[in-house]
Protein backbone atom coordinates (compact mmCIF):
# COMPACT_ATOMS: atom_id res chain seq x y z
CA UNK A 1 0.00 0.00 0.00
CA UNK A 2 1.39 3.47 -0.78
CA UNK A 3 0.17 5.11 2.07
CA UNK A 4 1.51 8.66 0.67
CA UNK A 5 -1.00 8.77 -1.93
CA UNK A 6 -3.47 8.94 1.17
CA UNK A 7 -1.69 12.03 2.51
CA UNK A 8 -1.55 13.31 -0.97
CA UNK A 9 -5.25 12.68 -1.82
CA UNK A 10 -6.28 14.54 1.06
CA UNK A 11 -4.37 17.30 0.88
CA UNK A 12 -5.33 17.68 -2.82
CA UNK A 13 -9.06 17.44 -1.77
CA UNK A 14 -8.49 19.88 1.47
CA UNK A 15 -6.83 22.76 -0.77
CA UNK A 16 -9.96 22.04 -2.82
CA UNK A 17 -11.94 22.74 -0.09
CA UNK A 18 -10.27 25.75 1.01
CA UNK A 19 -10.07 27.18 -2.41
CA UNK A 20 -14.10 27.45 -2.40
CA UNK A 21 -14.35 27.70 1.14
CA UNK A 22 -12.31 31.67 0.30
CA UNK A 23 -13.73 32.15 -3.02
CA UNK A 24 -16.20 34.76 -4.59
CA UNK A 25 -19.13 32.37 -3.72
CA UNK A 26 -17.43 31.84 -0.62
CA UNK A 27 -15.81 34.23 2.09
CA UNK A 28 -14.45 35.99 -0.63
CA UNK A 29 -11.00 36.46 0.87
CA UNK A 30 -7.51 36.63 -0.47
CA UNK A 31 -5.44 35.02 -1.49
CA UNK A 32 -7.85 32.48 -2.56
CA UNK A 33 -5.68 29.18 -3.80
CA UNK A 34 -6.03 25.60 -3.32
CA UNK A 35 -7.81 25.25 -6.99
CA UNK A 36 -4.31 23.16 -7.98
CA UNK A 37 -5.35 20.28 -6.21
CA UNK A 38 -7.18 19.25 -8.76
CA UNK A 39 -3.43 19.16 -10.82
CA UNK A 40 -2.41 16.88 -8.08
CA UNK A 41 -5.25 14.63 -8.70
CA UNK A 42 -5.00 14.38 -12.33
CA UNK A 43 -1.10 13.04 -11.41
CA UNK A 44 -1.65 10.77 -9.21
CA UNK A 45 -4.52 9.15 -11.39
CA UNK A 46 -2.40 8.91 -14.25
CA UNK A 47 0.46 6.91 -11.73
CA UNK A 48 -2.35 4.98 -10.04
CA UNK A 49 -3.87 3.87 -13.19
CA UNK A 50 -0.92 2.88 -14.70
CA UNK A 51 0.35 1.32 -11.80
CA UNK A 52 -2.99 -0.80 -11.14
CA UNK A 53 -3.54 -1.52 -15.14
CA UNK A 54 -0.28 -3.03 -15.71
CA UNK A 55 -0.41 -5.37 -12.81
CA UNK A 56 -4.57 -6.19 -13.27
CA UNK A 57 -5.60 -5.35 -16.42
CA UNK A 58 -8.69 -7.85 -15.81
CA UNK A 59 -11.97 -5.78 -16.25
CA UNK A 60 -10.08 -2.75 -15.83
CA UNK A 61 -12.49 -0.24 -17.40
CA UNK A 62 -15.54 -2.03 -15.06
CA UNK A 63 -13.81 -1.96 -11.63
CA UNK A 64 -13.32 1.32 -12.63
CA UNK A 65 -17.23 2.58 -13.51
CA UNK A 66 -17.44 0.15 -9.91
CA UNK A 67 -15.46 2.46 -8.30
CA UNK A 68 -16.25 5.99 -9.41
CA UNK A 69 -19.93 5.95 -11.20
CA UNK A 70 -21.81 4.62 -7.53
CA UNK A 71 -21.91 7.25 -5.45
CA UNK A 72 -21.03 9.74 -8.17
CA UNK A 73 -24.73 8.97 -9.91
CA UNK A 74 -26.25 9.44 -6.46
CA UNK A 75 -24.88 12.52 -5.85
CA UNK A 76 -25.76 13.84 -8.92
CA UNK A 77 -29.34 12.62 -9.16
CA UNK A 78 -29.87 13.99 -5.43
CA UNK A 79 -28.33 17.62 -6.56
CA UNK A 80 -30.77 17.16 -9.60
CA UNK A 81 -33.76 16.47 -6.83
CA UNK A 82 -32.62 19.00 -4.87
CA UNK A 83 -32.53 21.48 -7.82
CA UNK A 84 -36.52 20.39 -9.24
CA UNK A 85 -37.66 20.81 -5.31
CA UNK A 86 -35.96 24.81 -4.98
CA UNK A 87 -34.60 25.85 -7.74
CA UNK A 88 -33.90 29.48 -5.79
CA UNK A 89 -30.88 27.91 -4.21
CA UNK A 90 -28.56 27.12 -7.02
CA UNK A 91 -27.19 29.43 -9.33
CA UNK A 92 -25.31 26.94 -11.55
CA UNK A 93 -27.74 24.42 -12.54
CA UNK A 94 -30.99 24.18 -13.29
CA UNK A 95 -33.20 21.31 -14.07
CA UNK A 96 -32.37 20.32 -17.61
CA UNK A 97 -32.84 16.54 -18.28
CA UNK A 98 -30.87 16.24 -21.46
CA UNK A 99 -27.98 17.81 -19.07
CA UNK A 100 -28.39 15.11 -16.55
CA UNK A 101 -27.82 12.40 -18.84
CA UNK A 102 -25.32 13.80 -20.49
CA UNK A 103 -23.60 14.55 -17.03
CA UNK A 104 -24.49 10.93 -16.21
CA UNK A 105 -22.31 9.62 -19.02
CA UNK A 106 -19.66 12.30 -18.40
CA UNK A 107 -20.42 13.75 -21.89
CA UNK A 108 -19.35 17.36 -21.63
CA UNK A 109 -22.21 19.86 -22.79
CA UNK A 110 -22.28 23.47 -22.73
CA UNK A 111 -24.89 25.29 -21.73
CA UNK A 112 -25.94 28.62 -21.31
CA UNK A 113 -26.31 29.00 -17.60
CA UNK A 114 -23.28 26.30 -17.02
CA UNK A 115 -20.58 26.67 -19.38
CA UNK A 116 -19.02 23.08 -19.61
CA UNK A 117 -19.98 22.03 -15.97
CA UNK A 118 -22.14 19.32 -15.42
CA UNK A 119 -25.07 19.20 -13.02
CA UNK A 120 -22.61 18.40 -10.64
CA UNK A 121 -20.45 20.82 -11.22
CA UNK A 122 -16.82 19.40 -10.05
CA UNK A 123 -18.03 16.67 -12.15
CA UNK A 124 -16.28 18.58 -15.12
CA UNK A 125 -12.71 16.59 -13.65
CA UNK A 126 -14.67 13.39 -13.42
CA UNK A 127 -15.07 13.69 -17.83
CA UNK A 128 -12.01 13.82 -17.79
CA UNK A 129 -10.96 10.86 -15.93
CA UNK A 130 -13.37 8.66 -17.67
CA UNK A 131 -11.70 9.73 -20.97
CA UNK A 132 -8.57 8.68 -19.37
CA UNK A 133 -9.75 5.44 -17.73
CA UNK A 134 -11.68 4.55 -21.74
CA UNK A 135 -8.44 5.24 -23.32
CA UNK A 136 -6.42 3.77 -21.38
CA UNK A 137 -8.76 0.13 -21.36
CA UNK A 138 -8.47 0.34 -25.82
CA UNK A 139 -4.67 0.85 -24.94
CA UNK A 140 -4.95 -2.52 -22.63
CA UNK A 141 -7.07 -4.06 -25.67
CA UNK A 142 -4.67 -3.42 -28.01
CA UNK A 143 -0.93 -3.75 -26.43
CA UNK A 144 -1.26 -5.03 -22.50
CA UNK A 145 2.29 -4.62 -21.87
CA UNK A 146 2.73 -1.26 -23.09
CA UNK A 147 -0.48 0.27 -22.41
CA UNK A 148 0.25 3.19 -20.19
CA UNK A 149 2.52 4.35 -23.43
CA UNK A 150 0.02 3.82 -25.68
CA UNK A 151 -2.19 5.32 -23.53
CA UNK A 152 -0.53 8.58 -23.54
CA UNK A 153 -0.23 8.27 -27.58
CA UNK A 154 -3.66 8.66 -27.92
CA UNK A 155 -4.34 10.93 -25.55
CA UNK A 156 -1.70 13.45 -26.96
CA UNK A 157 -2.53 12.66 -30.26
CA UNK A 158 -6.25 13.38 -30.08
CA UNK A 159 -5.23 16.78 -28.25
CA UNK A 160 -3.08 18.04 -31.39
CA UNK A 161 -5.65 16.46 -34.13
CA UNK A 162 -8.50 18.54 -32.37
CA UNK A 163 -6.42 21.57 -32.16
CA UNK A 164 -5.00 21.45 -35.86
CA UNK A 165 -8.39 20.47 -37.54
CA UNK A 166 -9.96 23.75 -36.08
CA UNK A 167 -12.95 22.72 -34.28
CA UNK A 168 -14.72 25.06 -32.45
CA UNK A 169 -17.52 23.05 -30.42
CA UNK A 170 -16.49 23.16 -26.77
CA UNK A 171 -17.44 19.64 -26.25
CA UNK A 172 -15.02 18.39 -28.85
CA UNK A 173 -11.93 20.77 -27.54
CA UNK A 174 -13.33 19.53 -24.18
CA UNK A 175 -10.71 17.11 -24.73
CA UNK A 176 -7.92 18.96 -26.18
CA UNK A 177 -7.14 21.04 -23.36
CA UNK A 178 -3.80 20.82 -22.05
CA UNK A 179 -4.96 19.56 -18.37
CA UNK A 180 -4.92 15.98 -20.40
CA UNK A 181 -1.25 15.92 -20.12
CA UNK A 182 -1.40 15.90 -16.31
CA UNK A 183 -2.59 12.27 -17.00
CA UNK A 184 0.66 12.20 -18.93
CA UNK A 185 2.77 13.19 -16.53
CA UNK A 186 1.25 10.66 -14.46
CA UNK A 187 2.62 7.89 -16.22
CA UNK A 188 5.52 9.11 -16.62
CA UNK A 189 5.83 9.26 -12.82
CA UNK A 190 5.20 5.21 -12.83
CA UNK A 191 7.88 4.70 -15.07
CA UNK A 192 10.75 6.67 -13.11
CA UNK A 193 9.11 4.76 -10.04
CA UNK A 194 9.33 1.63 -11.48
CA UNK A 195 12.83 2.09 -12.54
CA UNK A 196 13.90 3.90 -8.97
CA UNK A 197 12.64 0.89 -7.41
CA UNK A 198 14.59 -1.72 -9.66
CA UNK A 199 17.89 0.23 -7.53
CA UNK A 200 15.95 0.14 -4.25
CA UNK A 201 19.21 -0.99 -2.80
CA UNK A 202 21.16 2.32 -4.27
CA UNK A 203 18.98 4.57 -2.45
CA UNK A 204 18.36 3.32 0.42
CA UNK A 205 22.66 3.73 0.69
CA UNK A 206 22.31 7.42 -0.01
CA UNK A 207 20.85 9.46 2.99
CA UNK A 208 21.43 12.70 1.17
CA UNK A 209 19.03 11.70 -1.46
CA UNK A 210 15.89 11.09 1.01
CA UNK A 211 16.51 14.80 2.22
CA UNK A 212 17.28 16.01 -1.15
CA UNK A 213 13.24 14.35 -1.99
CA UNK A 214 12.15 16.29 1.12
CA UNK A 215 12.79 19.58 0.03
CA UNK A 216 11.94 18.50 -3.53
CA UNK A 217 8.41 17.98 -2.06
CA UNK A 218 7.94 20.87 0.20
CA UNK A 219 9.23 22.83 -2.76
CA UNK A 220 6.67 21.45 -5.58
CA UNK A 221 3.94 22.23 -3.13
CA UNK A 222 5.15 25.46 -2.17
CA UNK A 223 5.84 26.28 -6.09
CA UNK A 224 2.17 25.36 -6.98
CA UNK A 225 0.66 27.65 -4.52
CA UNK A 226 2.83 30.67 -5.73
CA UNK A 227 1.98 30.18 -8.93
CA UNK A 228 -1.51 29.94 -8.51
CA UNK A 229 -1.80 33.32 -6.20
CA UNK A 230 0.36 34.67 -8.75
CA UNK A 231 -2.00 33.42 -11.60
CA UNK A 232 1.13 31.38 -13.11
CA UNK A 233 3.17 33.66 -14.04
CA UNK A 234 1.92 34.28 -17.22
CA UNK A 235 2.69 30.56 -18.48
CA UNK A 236 0.24 27.40 -18.88
CA UNK A 237 -1.64 26.00 -15.92
CA UNK A 238 -0.53 22.46 -17.11
CA UNK A 239 3.60 23.63 -17.26
CA UNK A 240 3.45 25.53 -14.01
CA UNK A 241 1.33 23.36 -11.85
CA UNK A 242 1.27 20.04 -14.00
CA UNK A 243 4.83 19.62 -13.49
CA UNK A 244 5.43 20.65 -9.70
CA UNK A 245 2.65 18.41 -9.32
CA UNK A 246 4.51 15.47 -10.88
CA UNK A 247 7.35 16.28 -8.58
CA UNK A 248 5.50 16.75 -5.71
CA UNK A 249 3.72 12.68 -6.42
CA UNK A 250 7.68 11.17 -7.93
CA UNK A 251 9.06 12.90 -4.26
CA UNK A 252 6.15 11.40 -2.33
CA UNK A 253 6.54 7.75 -3.51
CA UNK A 254 10.19 7.62 -2.91
CA UNK A 255 10.02 8.91 0.04
CA UNK A 256 7.98 5.75 1.42
CA UNK A 257 9.48 3.11 -1.19
CA UNK A 258 13.27 4.02 -0.44
CA UNK A 259 12.92 5.47 2.91
CA UNK A 260 9.80 4.36 4.65
CA UNK A 261 9.01 7.90 5.15
CA UNK A 262 5.04 7.35 5.01
CA UNK A 263 2.13 8.90 6.59
CA UNK A 264 1.10 6.66 9.05
CA UNK A 265 -1.69 8.39 10.43
CA UNK A 266 -5.25 6.80 10.34
CA UNK A 267 -6.49 10.03 10.01
CA UNK A 268 -4.53 10.80 6.88
CA UNK A 269 -5.73 7.70 5.89
CA UNK A 270 -9.38 8.57 6.34
CA UNK A 271 -9.21 12.00 4.74
CA UNK A 272 -7.77 10.71 1.85
CA UNK A 273 -10.08 7.19 0.97
CA UNK A 274 -12.75 10.06 1.46
CA UNK A 275 -10.98 12.40 -0.75
CA UNK A 276 -13.60 11.53 -3.85
CA UNK A 277 -16.91 12.10 -2.07
CA UNK A 278 -14.92 15.39 0.08
CA UNK A 279 -14.17 16.72 -3.38
CA UNK A 280 -17.40 16.24 -5.23
CA UNK A 281 -19.82 17.20 -1.83
CA UNK A 282 -17.90 19.82 -0.65
CA UNK A 283 -18.91 23.06 -2.35
CA UNK A 284 -22.92 22.27 -1.08
CA UNK A 285 -21.94 21.35 2.16
CA UNK A 286 -19.99 25.10 2.69
CA UNK A 287 -21.75 26.80 0.36
CA UNK A 288 -25.03 25.23 2.12
CA UNK A 289 -23.70 26.50 5.41
CA UNK A 290 -22.99 30.11 4.71
CA UNK A 291 -26.35 30.51 3.11
CA UNK A 292 -28.39 29.05 5.86
CA UNK A 293 -26.69 31.18 8.58
CA UNK A 294 -26.83 34.22 6.38
CA UNK A 295 -23.24 35.04 6.29
CA UNK A 296 -22.97 38.74 5.54
CA UNK A 297 -19.91 40.27 8.19
CA UNK A 298 -17.98 42.67 7.21
CA UNK A 299 -14.67 43.26 8.61
CA UNK A 300 -14.53 40.52 10.60
CA UNK A 301 -10.81 40.31 11.75
CA UNK A 302 -8.61 37.74 11.16
CA UNK A 303 -9.30 35.12 14.31
CA UNK A 304 -13.49 35.35 13.55
CA UNK A 305 -12.09 34.71 9.71
CA UNK A 306 -9.75 31.88 10.67
CA UNK A 307 -12.17 30.31 12.69
CA UNK A 308 -14.79 30.47 10.19
CA UNK A 309 -12.48 28.58 7.26
CA UNK A 310 -11.26 26.36 10.02
CA UNK A 311 -15.13 25.14 10.77
CA UNK A 312 -16.62 24.87 7.42
CA UNK A 313 -13.47 22.37 6.29
CA UNK A 314 -14.38 20.85 8.99
CA UNK A 315 -17.71 20.45 8.50
CA UNK A 316 -17.33 19.37 5.00
CA UNK A 317 -14.82 16.55 5.45
CA UNK A 318 -16.65 15.05 8.64
CA UNK A 319 -19.75 15.17 6.48
CA UNK A 320 -17.47 13.65 3.61
CA UNK A 321 -16.38 10.52 5.92
CA UNK A 322 -19.35 10.14 7.13
CA UNK A 323 -20.93 9.76 3.87
CA UNK A 324 -17.52 7.73 2.63
CA UNK A 325 -18.12 5.30 5.63
CA UNK A 326 -21.86 4.82 5.86
CA UNK A 327 -23.22 5.15 1.95
CA UNK A 328 -20.38 5.27 -0.72
CA UNK A 329 -17.79 2.40 0.67
CA UNK A 330 -20.69 -0.07 1.92
CA UNK A 331 -22.15 0.56 -1.95
CA UNK A 332 -18.91 -0.05 -3.45
CA UNK A 333 -18.19 -3.27 -1.17
CA UNK A 334 -21.66 -4.68 -2.30
CA UNK A 335 -21.03 -4.27 -6.46
CA UNK A 336 -17.53 -5.75 -5.94
CA UNK A 337 -19.04 -8.82 -4.32
CA UNK A 338 -22.08 -8.95 -7.12
CA UNK A 339 -20.60 -7.38 -10.55
CA UNK A 340 -17.16 -8.76 -9.97
CA UNK A 341 -17.37 -11.35 -7.76
CA UNK A 342 -14.46 -10.37 -5.88
CA UNK A 343 -13.46 -11.45 -1.89
CA UNK A 344 -11.19 -9.47 0.52
CA UNK A 345 -8.28 -10.71 0.90
CA UNK A 346 -7.59 -12.36 4.48
CA UNK A 347 -5.11 -9.32 5.06
CA UNK A 348 -7.47 -6.17 3.83
CA UNK A 349 -10.13 -8.08 6.20
CA UNK A 350 -7.73 -7.70 8.79
CA UNK A 351 -6.84 -3.81 8.42
CA UNK A 352 -10.52 -3.21 7.77
CA UNK A 353 -11.15 -4.13 11.41
CA UNK A 354 -8.53 -2.58 12.72
CA UNK A 355 -9.25 0.68 11.53
CA UNK A 356 -12.93 0.53 12.30
CA UNK A 357 -11.69 -0.65 16.26
CA UNK A 358 -9.51 2.80 15.67
CA UNK A 359 -12.48 4.78 14.60
CA UNK A 360 -14.65 3.26 17.57
CA UNK A 361 -12.21 4.23 20.06
CA UNK A 362 -11.70 7.55 18.86
CA UNK A 363 -15.54 8.68 18.65
CA UNK A 364 -15.86 6.62 22.23
CA UNK A 365 -12.91 8.73 23.67
CA UNK A 366 -13.97 11.93 22.59
CA UNK A 367 -17.78 10.78 23.85
CA UNK A 368 -16.30 10.14 26.68
CA UNK A 369 -14.89 13.43 27.44
CA UNK A 370 -18.29 14.96 26.69
CA UNK A 371 -19.72 12.99 29.42
CA UNK A 372 -16.76 13.92 32.09
CA UNK A 373 -17.10 18.07 31.01
CA UNK A 374 -20.85 18.00 31.56
CA UNK A 375 -20.77 16.10 34.87
CA UNK A 376 -18.14 18.69 36.34
CA UNK A 377 -19.98 21.26 34.82
CA UNK A 378 -22.17 23.24 37.39
CA UNK A 379 -25.69 23.39 35.78
CA UNK A 380 -25.39 27.54 35.44
CA UNK A 381 -21.75 27.01 32.72
CA UNK A 382 -23.97 23.82 30.81
CA UNK A 383 -26.86 26.50 29.95
CA UNK A 384 -24.03 28.53 28.80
Amino acid sequence: MLRNLHLLRALAALAVVYFHTTSEAGLNLSPNIGSHGVDVFFVISGFTIAYIGTRSPDRFLLRRVVRIVPFYWTATLVVFSAVALAPQIFHSTRVDYVQLLCSLFFIPRETSYAGLFPTLVLGWSLNYEMYFYVTFAVALAIAPRNAPVLCCLGIVATALLIEASGVSHPSVRFYARPLVFEFVYGVCVFYLFVMADRHAGWFSQRAAIRWGLCVLALGAALLIGLEESHAGFGLPRFIVAGVPAAVLVLAALLLERMYGMSAGSNVVFLIGESSYVLYLIHPYVVYGLLRTIGWHVVNPGLPTTVGVVVVLIAVATVAAIAVHLWIEKPIRACLRRRVLRESRPLQHRAEGRDRRYWYRKTLNKSFRRFEHSQQTQSPTQRCG
